[in-house]
């Protein structure tokens, strides 16, 4: 693994485009140069457009290729033997210059601008650190065998870059390496099931030979994006693992620390093994001998590491109410016990499985602001938190809960119409929880989407209660 991970690691400073002159010019050629030649400029090329249409998933193939192909060419050129020590600084500083001309072929990516009345070094900082956070893309369509066949025969070299591109936007939040072992499994397939031989089975041989790979990306992508845009998001997971392995908020805090760090590491980092490594600790505690463990999490976990957590992923998970759990809301201020707001929001969390981490992690920030506004008022804390929203934003998260549950019941339009009807008259508010059900029921639901969505129906509940 040392040589992914020193080109990686190349890489990884291609796209932080050299913040300064020194760095750029004590690349160990010797070292990093090697690396690229093991790899191939071919699988090269595949990593830096991955880490481009993640950057800039707003902007077109052209435009991505565009910058991709002058990163790719100037890695290439300054490991030439007679490359000199400043190459790649010099080049990097002639590429960012580049980003900031009116006519230029790069994407226009927000807050380009701003970084462009920098000068040297602050400039190509400024550009590095840019990160396109709109909403997730819709999800990619997996092409007809038809499809697949027709567009890789007329331009292997361009499918392949087009498939990276398409794929990389869509993943914007895992690392870039596993979109090149992604890609070379789809180009291996389109190989082999494009020929005139092949029989019409072949896409779904291929396919179902990598749906354990797919159904972990899938996963991966998910916590990466929830990782990546949720303020809480070890909140959400404490809830998450309490309610999956059936313990207490003591035991479910330290694993969803340690699972909330691999993510913040390992997500944007290029190389892959960061996560699996990570991955594979946090299945050693998943799995570690408990009482009370399900029959499905044991199945589980006589897997190996990573099936093992896609695994545990599709468990159901049953709601768990004890009074042992219950913090009342007037306690959150003792100082002597400065974890009861997490106490807190565990219970509301462990009550409530039917609602998606995205929904549940936006409602408990706005509790955990609220309890901060009343315990450092220099009012009554007691009588803040009582007359607050924090009781309200529990209510909200079990209604949502009860929805969530009716929501896989029902035929859709059946839902529609309870929901219409539970809000008789409002047509705006019924929309606005319509679009939350059915966007955001789902365990992997996009983080991005939902945490707007669960803001806006907030804004109805809380203008409904004034």
């Amino acid at each position: 693994m040392r040589t992914k991970a020193l080109i990686f690691s190349f890489i990884s400073a291609i796209i932080v485009q050299s913040v300064t002159a020194d760095k750029g010019k004590h690349y160990a050629k010797e070292n990093v140069c090697e690396e690229l030649r093991v790899i191939g400029s071919k699988n090269f090329r595949i990593i830096v457009t991955a880490l481009y249409s993640q950057k800039f998933p707003n902007g077109t193939f052209e435009e991505v290729n565009c910058v991709a192909d002058e990163m790719a060419k100037l890695a290439e050129q300054c490991c030439q033997d007679d490359a000199s020590l400043d190459c790649y600084d010099k080049g990097a500083t002639e590429i960012t210059d580049k980003s900031c001309r009116k006519d230029s072929p790069f994407p226009k990516h927000p807050g380009i601008e701003q970084c462009c009345t920098a000068q040297g070094d602050g400039r190509k900082l400024c550009l590095a650190m840019l990160r396109y956070s709109a909403d997730e893309l819709p999800s990619l369509l997996e092409p007809t065998p038809e499809e697949i066949c027709t567009q890789y025969t007329k331009d292997r070299s361009s499918y392949a870059l087009r498939y990276v591109y398409e794929f990389s936007r869509r993943h914007r939040s895992i690392p870039a390496g596993f979109v090149l072992n992604v890609t070379q499994n789809h180009m291996r397939m389109a190989e082999n099931c494009c020929k005139p031989t092949a029989s019409i089975p072949c896409f779904f041989k291929e396919r179902y030979q990598e749906r354990s790979s797919a159904i972990f990306l899938k996963f991966l992508s998910n916590m990466c994006n929830n990782e990546v845009n949720l303020k809480s998001h070890k909140t959400g997971l404490t809830a998450y693992f309490g309610s999956l392995l059936r313990v207490p908020f003591e035991e479910a805090l330290p694993i969803s620390k340690q699972f909330q760090s691999g993510l913040a590491k390992c997500c944007l980092q290029p190389q892959p093994q960061c996560v699996i490594e990570e991955f594979i600790s946090v299945q050693k505690v998943l799995c570690k001998d408990r009482a009370n463990v399900s029959e499905e999490l044991q199945r589980c976990c006589s897997k190996g590491p990573l099936d093992a957590i896609t695994c545990m992923d599709s468990v159901k998970r049953h709601p768990i109410i004890s009074s042992d759990l219950q913090v009342p809301s007037t306690q959150l201020c003792e100082e002597a016990q400065p974890d009861n707001t997490d106490r807190y929001l565990f219970q509301i969390g462990v009550k409530h499985v039917s609602v998606s981490v995205p929904v549940l992690t936006t409602i408990q920030d706005q509790m955990r602001s609220t309890v901060a506004a009343c315990c450092s008022g220099t009012n009554d804390t007691t009588a803040c938190l009582k007359q607050s929203k924090l009781e309200k934003a529990a209510s909200l998260v079990s209604v949502i809960d009860n929805f969530c549950l009716q929501y896989f019941k029902l035929e859709l339009p059946a839902f529609k119409t309870k929901i219409q009807h539970e809000f008789q008259g409002d047509e705006p508010k019924s929309q606005a929880w319509i679009d939350l059900t059915t966007s955001c029921c789902f365990q992997h639901s996009p983080a991005q989407l939902c945490q707007k969505l669960t803001e806006a129906v907030m804004k109805y509940e809380d203008t409904a209660a004034a």
